[in-house]
């Protein structure tokens, strides 16, 4: 009866130390929980920034699709939902550039990041839009920008910051999973260490 205890805590013991090795394994081999390799972060930034333009892009070039096969031109309701979805659309794209190349980040804190930033565009890109495209009407000179610069950056931000504030999301929460792999690597390596015997001889019987 004793062996048989012995040999499933030994068996415990091990399969824990298995499976926690297994768990860290991508930090050895150095790719994702999917299989993909996993490049520098200048790489890996610029696939998310450049899928997830593709991504808010995709809406506007539907539309132009649909006008040059001779449709209606959008609504305003269409176009308010369109805006509403880019950032989703904007992180989905940086979630499959952050996973293609390596990344661990979280879809969620990226979709955080990307509203957070969807926010922030709207209000300084709005900002902008009225002082620049106001001023000239009121005759007052605009300050720093023309009119026309000035409108462009507005638009310029209501776009950018939805894209920086998802890459920022998936890149953090990319950093917090690398971080807690290199912990569960430490605590299976520190496991694998101590002598299972001494977590024998110390179980009652």
């Amino acid at each position: 009866m004793r062996f048989f205890f012995t040999s499933l805590i030994l068996s415990a013991l091990i399969a824990d130390v298995a499976a926690a090795q297994d768990r860290v394994s991508e930090l050895e081999d150095d790719v994702n929980a999917a299989g993909f390799t996993r490049r520098s972060m200048p790489l890996r930034i610029g696939a998310e920034a450049g899928m997830g333009a593709l991504g808010g892009l995709l809406p506007l070039g539907l539309d132009e699709a649909r006008v040059a096969i001779g449709g209606d031109e959008p609504s305003s309701f269409v176009l308010s939902i369109e805006f509403l979805a880019m950032p989703a659309l904007m992180t989905t794209g940086v979630w499959f550039g952050g996973r293609w190349t390596g990344g661990r980040g979280h879809y969620g804190w990226s979709l955080l990041g990307s509203y957070v930033g969807g926010v922030a565009g709207f209000a300084s890109g709005t900002l902008m839009l009225l002082v620049y495209g106001v001023a000239p009407l009121l005759l007052i000179e605009p300050p720093l920008f023309s009119p026309r610069d000035g409108m462009t950056l507005g638009f310029a931000l209501v776009y950018a910051l939805p894209l920086i504030g998802a890459i920022v999301g998936y890149e953090l929460s990319d950093h917090s999973a690398t971080e807690k792999l290199k912990d569960k690597r430490k605590g299976a390596l520190k496991s694998a260490e101590e002598p299972l015997m001494f977590h024998l001889m110390t179980l009652p019987f």
